[in-house]
C-alpha cells in the first residue's frame, strides 16, 4: 500500500512537470523565449488538431451564447409593449428607406435632358446666391 501511494505522488509530480502545450507569445514576451519552451516547430498530431479545432468551436459557441442571453435579457427587461413598439419602428424604417430609394429612381428616370438641366442650373444659381448673401452680410 505504502509502495503505491508512493508510485502515485512521483507520477502526479511528473504529470506537473510537463510543459504545456503551446501557447502564442504574450504581449510581454519575447517570441523566442516561449518558442524555445515548447516544440512548435514540430506539425501538430491529428489529435492535437482535432483539440484545437475543437477548441475553437466551443469558443464561438460560448461567445453566441453570450450574445443570444444579452438579447434575451434585454427583450425581457423592455417586456412586450416596447418590444411591439420596436418591431413597428423597424418595419417603419426599412419601408422608408425602400420607399425614398424607389422614388429617387422613379424621379430620375423619369426627368428628360431639359429638365435636368434646368435643375442644375437653378441650383447652380441658389449656391451661388448664397455665397453672395453670406459675405455681404458680414463684410458690410
Amino acid at each position: 500500500f505504502f509502495l503505491s501511494k508512493a508510485r502515485m505522488l512521483s507520477a502526479a509530480a511528473s504529470y506537473n512537470a510537463v510543459p504545456p502545450v503551446y501557447a502564442p507569445p504574450q504581449a510581454g514576451e519575447p517570441a523566442a523565449a516561449s518558442a524555445s519552451s515548447s516544440s512548435s516547430s514540430a506539425p501538430q498530431s491529428a489529435a492535437q488538431a482535432k483539440l484545437e479545432a475543437l477548441k475553437a468551436r466551443l469558443s464561438a459557441a460560448r461567445q453566441s451564447n453570450h450574445k443570444e442571453a444579452v438579447e434575451e435579457d434585454r427583450r425581457n427587461k423592455l417586456g412586450p409593449e416596447a418590444l411591439k413598439r420596436e418591431r413597428a419602428e423597424k418595419a417603419w424604417e426599412k419601408k422608408k428607406g425602400e420607399a425614398a430609394a424607389e422614388t429617387e429612381t422613379d424621379k430620375l428616370l423619369g426627368m428628360t435632358a431639359a429638365d435636368a438641366a434646368a435643375s442644375h442650373d437653378k441650383r447652380d444659381k441658389k449656391q451661388r446666391r448664397g455665397k453672395e448673401v453670406w459675405y455681404d452680410g458680414y463684410n458690410k
